[in-house]
């Protein structure tokens, strides 16, 4: 289990915030320097959160050198030294950042996610007398952690206190009812005791909050193997071998890209793979990586603008496409996306603006003419202008559509032999078209 998928982001995000607001009323004199130094942690958490690891410990190892004297400026760049090593699965010199986070004055936050960091590490080594001390350490410090819990609960479990490990996962439950390894957890505890009918709920509440974790998949074909039923597992386990190749696919592109960083279509490879599994969530936010790593990079804006549309995110949305009309403003797509992005806000006078620009810069963007002309019929303005913009969508490109909105203009300027004509035409292109056929019986109506 990855420590930054399952915890590092809002642990990071929570280190920072508190380390910002240290600086929030800064000693007098002291303003400008702290304001800078806290930009230098944000960035090297920027790095953290784009993957790169050599730039991150570059950051954080400098400011650890340059502020030594500092136990509480040392400490907070150890931890994130602690964390970059982590990260790259060095779990020996992550540990030993970590024991200095220690050893040096800190907040509670900050040795408590320390401590939390060490039960990690050590939980992962089999050493799991230090991994149960320092995750209770973490929980003295940070009552309301949820992942203490859950790692505390993992460790009761390969020490087979299995009542323990129970306990755990439900204060993990109680603290964060959304976390998926605390339902995986008590699924396995009731598994490893054969509740095999409450283990199958369990796993079924950690789907159901995270359906790409190909072991839960794997524990639901094994009980069901357990509980006969021959069919369901053979499902469950087809699931999990999808869902493995998913997993081990997407590692190397992240390898790939940490070796290869000034190759951002690695970004883009890796993003396709999470839509083809229709993970849109996970390929937003490697869209959003490569914007930031690469900020001139055209197809990451171009993938992150669609991504956000299909999760109907359209303020965000819109806000990528502007930036997009900025690297490529002759692009006449850009502004056609753009336009679209408004008509379904209903923001009409931004989405004729957008399809203006659009034609200005590719007179040739039939798209542009047929969504303008047809948004201008629609509103009932500059009904003449809608059947010439109509008009030249058909002439640039002569399909059913076009067509379609050429008869909606004719029909809403009271033309209605014109708009048989035009709507014929559609049909004749695509006859299945339903909605086609429907304009045809209102114009054939209005036409009597």
């Amino acid at each position: 289990m990855s420590t930054r998928q399952c915890y590092l982001l809002p642990i990071l995000k929570s280190i920072i915030l508190s380390f910002a607001l240290l600086v929030l009323f800064p000693p007098v004199g002291w303003c400008n320097t702290e304001r800078a130094l806290n930009r230098r942690f944000e960035r090297g958490v920027r790095y953290l959160d784009a993957e790169q690891y050599n730039l991150a410990l570059a950051e954080f190892q400098a400011i650890e050198k340059e502020f030594a004297t500092a136990a509480d400026i040392s400490s907070l760049a150890q931890y994130y030294i602690g964390i970059t090593h982590q990260e790259l699965n060095n779990l020996d010199p992550a540990a030993a950042a970590y024991q200095k986070t220690l050893a040096l004055e800190a907040s509670q936050e900050v040795h408590g996610n320390a401590h939390l960091h060490l039960g990690i590490i050590y939980k992962a080594q089999g050493k799991l007398a230090l991994a149960e001390n320092h995750l209770k350490q973490a929980l003295v410090r940070l009552n309301e952690s949820a992942e203490a819990h859950i790692h505390l609960g993992d460790v009761y479990i390969l020490q087979r206190r299995f009542s323990a490990a129970e306990k755990a996962y439900r204060d993990g439950i109680r603290l964060n009812p959304e976390h998926t390894e605390s339902y995986y957890g008590l699924g396995r505890v009731a598994e490893m005791q054969n509740r095999l009918q409450q283990a199958m709920e369990y796993y079924d509440a950690a789907l159901t909050r995270n359906r790409y974790l190909s072991q839960v998949h794997y524990r639901r074909a094994l009980t069901y193997q357990k509980l006969g039923d021959k069919k369901h597992a053979a499902a469950a386990m087809a699931q999990f071998e999808r869902l493995k190749t998913y997993e081990d696919q997407m590692h190397r592109f992240r390898e790939g890209i940490y070796k290869n960083p000034n190759l951002p279509v690695l970004y883009i490879k890796l993003g396709e793979l999470h839509e083809a599994y229709d993970n849109l969530t996970e390929a937003a936010q490697i869209y959003e990586v490569a914007t930031q790593v690469h900020p001139s990079y055209l197809p990451a804006y171009l993938h992150l603008g669609e991504v956000l549309i299909e999760q109907r995110a359209l303020e965000k949305a819109v806000r990528v496409y502007q930036k997009t009309a900025e690297i490529a403003p002759d692009n006449a797509q850009i502004q056609i996306k753009l336009g679209v992005i408004y008509i379904n806000q209903h923001q009409f006078d931004p989405a004729i603006a957008a399809f203006e620009r659009a034609i200005a810069v590719d007179n040739t963007a039939a798209e542009a003419h047929n969504n303008l002309a047809r948004l201008y019929a629609g509103l009932g303005k500059e009904m003449q202008q809608a059947i010439h913009l109509a008009q030249q969508a058909v002439a640039l490109a002569p399909t059913a559509k076009h067509y379609d909105t050429l008869a909606y203009t004719y029909y809403r300027n009271a033309q209605y032999a014109h708009a048989l004509d035009a709507i014929n035409q559609a049909i004749s292109l695509a006859p299945h078209v339903g909605a086609y056929s429907k304009l045809r019986a209102k114009i054939q109506k209005e036409k009597k």
